[in-house]
């Protein structure tokens, strides 16, 4: 367990010294795979899912953003401070909203 939680740490430090975008993008897939289900690793996972995200977003998939930051229940990380979930959350209402998902954006709002 924690071998795993100081290895995706190690990891995602290296994510920003990447050399292109490609490698970015693998890196940042499979450590979602690895910390998937991992409680112990759920702030990790999060903001790799909110940078991938802003990937697909900058490429003009906006669609696939919202789906991707949708996986996330951050209101249920305990582990995470106030103000990132609330970013998190801003940040799926947002995309929601981008793609006249309105009902969606609603039901998040209340989170």
């Amino acid at each position: 367990k924690q071998a795993v939680v100081k290895m995706v740490q190690e990891c995602y430090t290296y994510v920003d010294k990447t050399p292109d975008k490609e490698t970015k993008i693998k890196l940042i897939e499979t450590l979602r795979s690895i910390t998937e289900g991992k409680i112990y690793v759920e702030v990790e996972r999060a903001r790799l899912t909110n940078i991938l995200a802003k990937i697909r977003e900058e490429e003009g998939n906006v669609t696939e953003a919202a789906k991707i930051i949708q996986e996330l229940q951050v209101e249920t990380y305990g582990s995470m401070d106030k103000r990132e979930k609330v970013e998190l959350i801003l940040e799926q209402m947002r995309l929601c909203l981008a793609i006249k998902d309105y009902i969606r954006t609603q039901i998040i709002s209340k989170k």
